[in-house]
């Protein structure tokens, strides 16, 4: 399509047309429609401004990352009206990460804080969270000076039923690993500390935070290097939640820690079906002597679902560990299927 052609569709009284053309240059990714595009974030269809904003995420140059910061700026000012959805500022935060454009830092400071509740099939909702989300992960991955404050007040955001925020503070934990910076385990470490709370009508221990953004914010301090990682993890092997049990085993065995090994062939009584199997996972996935010498040992189990899964997972240890996994399988393994199966994987 030529460009005349697509300025003329982007001229036109039909918002089909004009989104014709902006998802043509979306799919080309051409500077050379730079100027378009910009002309098109400026478009009265947020479809077509948020499509534009897209797709200027790949090709903007500074010049041109000016300019939408600044159309940030014009439509923070009167979010309802001129950004409802909050899906064009949300494109630009990602396209300000994405390029590391930290003259929006303080663009970003106020699409971080933006809470924009409007109608959603009649019911008010919050539907700056996307927004906020975008922005936490844009100032983590431009590691902008005091980030992490910013970050952290949105970790700790509290839970509303009208408004679904997990995303967001998946988002916000995961930008605090992008930091790179250890001041980011001081809010990280709080989280997974004080997750729960005495519920003041029963006096039973509740849930302040859901497994998923817990997850997260496990995968954040691994991530970040945290030398007492293991300290954080180990309350969770014992959640009532057997998945996010099993997840904190595998980031244990991220840790690289000395007793990660023994404290994941601990665990292996203690889990079945999915969650044991990623409790194994994990134990294979640490690439030393004792690691291997607990796999041997589980091929003694007296469980058969232990055998099975070792079975299913050989592909994912080193190539010698998982032969001599396999013979020991074929050799010790309570289920004469397991052992049947190893002999065939053997003669391979």
């Amino acid at each position: 399509m030529e460009r005349d052609e697509l300025a003329r569709l982007l001229a036109s009284r039909s918002t089909v047309e004009r989104i014709q053309a902006v998802q043509y240059m979306v799919k080309r990714r051409d500077g050379a429609y730079q100027d378009l595009l910009l002309k098109a974030l400026s478009d009265k269809s947020n479809y077509v401004a948020s499509r534009a904003a897209e797709a200027l995420t790949e090709v903007a140059d500074g010049s041109a990352l000016r300019l939408m910061r600044d159309r940030f700026l014009y439509l923070s000012e009167e979010g309802l009206e001129r950004d409802p959805g909050c899906e064009v500022r949300a494109k630009m935060a990602f396209a300000f990460g994405k390029q590391t454009f930290r003259e929006a830092t303080e663009a970003l400071r106020i699409g971080i804080r933006t809470v924009q509740v409007e109608p959603v099939g009649g019911i008010p909702f919050d539907t700056g969270a996307h927004l906020r989300a975008n922005c936490a992960l844009a100032l983590g991955q431009m590691k902008a000076p005091d980030a992490i404050r910013d970050i952290s007040l949105l970790l700790f955001e509290p839970n509303d039923t009208r408004h679904n925020k997990v995303e967001m503070r998946k988002a916000a934990a995961h930008a605090l690993a992008l930091t790179c910076d250890v001041n980011a385990l001081i809010p990280l470490t709080l989280r997974l500390a004080y997750h729960t709370a005495p519920c003041p009508e029963c006096g039973e221990e509740t849930e302040l935070e859901t497994p998923e953004v817990l997850q997260e914010c496990m995968q954040a301090v691994v991530a970040l290097d945290d030398e007492r990682a293991l300290e954080l993890l180990k309350p969770f092997v014992s959640h009532r939640n057997r998945s996010l049990a099993a997840f904190a085993y595998l980031m244990i065995a991220q840790t690289h820690h000395p007793d990660a090994a023994r404290t994941l062939f601990e665990a292996v009584e203690l889990f079945y079906d999915n969650p044991l199997q990623a409790v194994l996972l994990a134990l294979a996935s640490i690439r030393t002597d004792e690691a291997q010498a607990y796999l041997l040992e589980l091929t003694r189990s007296q469980r058969a679902e232990v055998g099975e899964i070792l079975l299913a997972i050989v592909d994912d240890m080193p190539a010698d560990h998982a032969e001599v996994c396999l013979k020991q399988l074929a050799k010790s393994a309570v289920s004469k299927r397991v052992r049947q199966a190893a002999l065939a994987r053997l003669r391979e």
